[in-house]
């Protein structure tokens, strides 16, 4: 086996140390067959979280502020369930539980993806397998607010609205002034399709700590994040090369923009 691979192996695994093609066989396996579960991201107080089953393992260096690393698959917590009254683990389905704790942790608060899900599940986070009720997270880590329907709180320029902490972007390009005025202030949960190539949306959640501009001025702009499957890397792993056409160039849609679906905004507060 390759240096390279053993590496990559490595990084699948979040560091566990796996070293043979039958063990990365085997995280594969687990990945690819894990239950899928509906989406259902219509209101500020029901959204799901999905199986992630695609990653891509590029790796990127930045001396910009970076979150945590909380990976879903690593020990201690990748085999634990995240919620109490659920059926799937860190592993199968923890990447916004992950994201989310990376987001506390940056906030002040001295938590890992474990001890993060039981304290929102003590506020009443979880019914079954889906993070329903995110004020619940605001009730366990008050620095972490929330913004419901009735509270839009961050101005979209491209849209000419205020939008609340749950913001879709599926049917249109995301914001990037809005997304570029977040990230001047803390990093932003995103959500992105963990299987472009097919035709629906496949929820995936991310941790974003840096916009990087095309330095000449075109579509080929990036956003480096921490992905709870992948580490540190570039959001660029879920753009399908095939997204990139006229119809982007002509309307000045950048990568960046076409990536994202939609964004869970907890803002820091004093």
């Amino acid at each position: 086996m390759t240096n390279e691979m053993t590496r990559l192996i490595q990084r699948l695994n979040g560091g566990a140390g796996i070293t043979t093609n039958s063990q990365y066989a085997s995280l594969q396996a687990k990945l690819l067959t894990a239950t899928k579960q509906p989406t259902d991201d219509l209101n500020d107080t029901e959204f799901t979280i999905t199986t992630p089953t695609y990653c891509a393992l590029l790796q990127i260096t930045s001396s910009f502020t970076t979150p945590p690393q909380f990976l879903q698959c690593k020990p201690p917590w990748a085999n634990k369930l995240y919620s109490p009254t659920g059926s799937l683990t860190f592993c199968k389905a923890g990447c916004l539980v992950c994201s989310t704790a990376a987001q506390a942790a940056d906030a002040g608060y001295d938590v890992d993806p474990a001890t993060f899900a039981r304290a929102i599940a003590n506020k009443g986070a979880f019914t079954g397998n889906y993070l329903q009720h995110p004020t619940a997270i605001t009730r366990a880590f008050p620095r972490l607010l929330w913004h419901r329907a009735n509270d839009p709180t961050f101005w979209s320029p491209r849209y000419k609205r205020k939008e609340t902490s749950l913001i879709h972007w599926r049917e249109q390009p995301a914001d990037l002034e809005l997304l570029q005025a977040l990230l001047g202030k803390q990093h932003v949960v995103l959500e992105v399709d963990y299987d472009p190539q097919d035709n629906d949306v496949d929820q995936h959640f991310v941790l974003a700590y840096e916009y990087i501009p095309d330095p000449a001025g075109g579509l080929n702009d990036d956003l480096r994040i921490m992905d709870p499957m992948a580490g540190y890397t570039s959001i660029l792993s879920y753009f399908n090369p095939h997204w990139l056409n006229d119809w982007m160039r002509r309307n000045k849609i950048t990568k960046v923009m076409r990536t994202i679906t939609g964004a869970r905004v907890w803002e820091i507060v004093e």
